[in-house]
């Protein structure tokens, strides 16, 4: 619906000029809707965020409008709750969105990880689990556009439903990033633990054709002393080089997931 409200808007340049009028009039801090683009990753968000800070707008707008059933519909209460809750819903989800687009820094120090992006995937599953504790609670705390609406009385008539609305889709996302993004296997997790601190890793614990290896590298104080000051890519790439069968699978893990940040550098870690 709030995608369609935005077309029916902004389809019609003499509809665009109007609601821009009325908002200049209004003294509204924007003149314009956003439009919903699937190729921009955060336009949803920020379509829905525009559309709910300009709602007083589109309901006068809708004044002129007396037989368009969409806009009437928009302005029912349930309508508004529900907005309220997609624009803090996305509003989460753009930031972990960001969050995993890496650094933008193309020094290799700086370069994000596969496991800085399963760690943020992790504390982001970990969050829904606990705004869905919480909204079972009554508790709407982690979605503040949504609580505002909440402690309007007005409102009270739709809390009940939204309530619902809300456990069900936590419940959803829950299960759906838990599908996309599942748990790695005993070999992987032994892998990525070694990875993460090969100086912190019982050499009984990873594999036999390792083992020597990680114990060599875990008794060269000059290595110890790189992995404290350095990245992990940075240490894999240009301190561990005399460590091939280790390095070889950090490596494989860190191209896993690598971002268009990536430079030539990490690249050539592999020759």
């Amino acid at each position: 619906m709030a995608i369609k409200i935005v077309n029916l808007i902004k389809s019609s340049a003499l509809n665009t000029r109007l609601f821009k009028k009325l908002c200049t009039e209004m003294d509204s801090d924007h003149e314009t809707l956003l439009f919903h683009t699937e190729v921009r990753w955060l336009s949803k968000g920020n379509m829905l965020g525009r559309l709910y800070e300009l709602r007083a707008e589109v309901e006068i707008f809708r004044g002129d409008k007396k037989n368009n059933d969409l806009l009437k519909q928009f302005t029912n209460l349930a309508c508004q709750m529900d907005l309220a809750y997609l624009v803090d819903i996305f509003t989460h989800l753009n930031k972990l969105n960001i969050q995993l687009q890496g650094s933008g820094n193309k020094n290799l120090e700086n370069v994000a990880n596969i496991f800085i992006f399963e760690d943020k995937l992790r504390a982001f599953i970990c969050k829904l689990q606990l705004w869905l504790r919480k909204i079972e609670e009554n508790h709407y705390s982690a979605f503040a556009t949504l609580q505002s609406l909440v402690e309007d009385k007005k409102y009270d008539a739709f809390t009940a439903n939204i309530q619902e609305n809300i456990k069900t889709h936590l419940h959803m996302l829950i299960d759906e990033f838990n599908r996309y993004f599942p748990e790695y296997n005993e070999e992987a997790n032994l892998d990525q633990k070694m990875i993460r601190n090969p100086f912190s890793t019982d050499a009984s614990e990873v594999t036999e054709e390792i083992q020597e290896e990680l114990i060599e590298l875990q008794n060269d104080r000059n290595c110890k002393d790189a992995f404290e000051s350095n990245s992990l890519e940075s240490f894999w790439c240009k301190k561990a080089l005399s460590y091939t069968k280790l390095r070889e699978i950090a490596l494989r893990y860190f191209i896993v997931f690598s971002t268009t940040y990536v430079n030539k550098d990490f690249l050539l870690c592999w020759y």
